[in-house]
This record gives structure tokens, sequence and C-alpha cells, in this order.
């Protein structure tokens, strides 16, 4: 999907991520300059609890007890959030892992870009990257490459 089309992105990451923070902020930015719209899911596994808003108001940010003991989430929000109908999913996770799985394949949107490229994963474009070069790395790299993909 050329980016020139994108209406709407919905992104789920990790919020305890070296340099997360910094990285959505800038994509935000980004997208924001653009009138493109922009929703996500931060997954928190750690005991720490954010604040909502912590980071930015269109962020949903989901704890430990939002899952089952298998990882399943159990929450309302992320199926009100795989339920949109976003133009655009990123799943910034750098490796596999069974909860982001399982909200990508939830995910309604029209095309899905995955950081981590496993068997029969959900993705229409993998951009893997070495996960040492960190979130900025690949947010730069889905930019270029669907800036670079033109309309048929």
């Amino acid at each position: 999907m050329p980016l020139s089309e994108v209406r709407s992105v919905g992104v789920i990451f990790d919020i305890n991520e070296d340099n997360i923070i910094d990285t959505i902020k800038r994509f935000t930015e980004y997208l924001d300059n653009r009138s493109i719209k922009f929703q996500a899911l931060a997954v928190n596994y750690t005991k720490s609890l954010f604040p909502e808003g912590f980071v930015d108001f269109r962020i949903k940010i989901i704890n430990r007890a939002s899952f089952n003991s298998i990882g399943a989430p159990i929450d309302d929000a992320v199926t009100e959030f795989a339920n949109q109908n976003h133009d655009l999913y990123i799943d910034l996770s750098s490796q596999y892992n069974f909860t982001y799985d399982y909200i990508s394949r939830l995910s309604n949107a029209s095309f899905k870009v995955g950081r981590c490229g496993y068997d029969n994963n959900p993705f229409d474009l993998v951009l893997a990257s070495d996960s040492e070069a960190g979130s900025k790395h690949f947010i730069d790299s889905v930019i270029h490459y669907l800036s670079s993909i033109r309309s048929a």
C-alpha cells in the first residue's frame, strides 16, 4: 500500500523497549503533519504501571491484567483496536510473541507490516531488521518502502 493512500495507522508496541517513546513521538509527528489518523496499543508486561496519556492520548496502554494465562488479550480495548479498519497496521515487536501475533491476526487493517518474520505470519510485508538497529530504524524503513510504492 502506498503511504500516500494511507489515512489511518494502527501500531502495537512494547512500551518497555529501549527508545520506543522517542520513536513513537517522532512517528506521530510525521503522521500528524500528513493528517493521517493514529491509534496504538502499548503492551506493558512489567509490574510498573504507566498512566493513560503517558505518551499520547491516542495510545491505549494494556498491562499484564489485560491478558489471560496464555497471553491472549481479555481487555475490550484490544478488540476495539483490532476492529478498527486501519489502512496500515504496524507491529513493532522485534521477535515472535504470541500476544502480538494474536492481535495482529485479529486486526481488520487493510495492510499489515511486521518487523519479525516467522512461518505463517499475518503480515503483508515484513521488513526484518536487526533487533539492535531498534524501532526507529524499522519505522524509517517502513516510511521509506511505503513511500516508494506507487499506485497501479
